[in-house]
């Protein structure tokens, strides 16, 4: 699974939340009236990038030292290939289970609700 990479927005009565991505769903959905300030802003999707192979080797440094003390200086001894090797597979493995369900919301700005904006929200389904 890819993240949404088709630009959207997000909209918000609060300015803190954006739980609607329409604003006749935010009408509807709080009760909103003509004059009520709400807040629309763009959606910025997070990459699948959460780690790459220096983290893990990290890791394993780390808990190479633990174990074995300074014995454990150069371990893990990681050839360039085989770092480019565990990065290709983090990636691929991270595009199909990690793709988060949230989002940033970026430029946002406010949008005071109109008349029209109220028959529209009414007359869509």
């Amino acid at each position: 699974m890819q993240p949404n990479t088709k630009p959207r927005q997000a909209w918000s009565h609060n300015n803190d939340t954006f739980p609607c991505d329409t604003l006749r769903e935010l009408i509807n959905k709080f009760g909103l009236e003509p004059g009520d300030v709400v807040h629309i802003g763009d959606v910025e999707e997070h990459g699948t990038d959460w780690i790459d192979a220096s983290d893990v080797i990290e890791q394993i440094a780390d808990r190479g030292a633990d174990e074995g003390g300074e014995f454990a200086d150069d371990f893990p001894d990681v050839s360039a290939e085989a770092k480019a090797e565990l990065d290709t597979f983090l990636a691929r493995w991270q595009a199909e289970h990690c793709v988060a369900s949230f989002f940033l919301v970026v430029n946002v700005r406010q949008h005071t609700i109109t008349e029209a904006d109220m028959e529209e929200a009414t007359c869509k389904p």
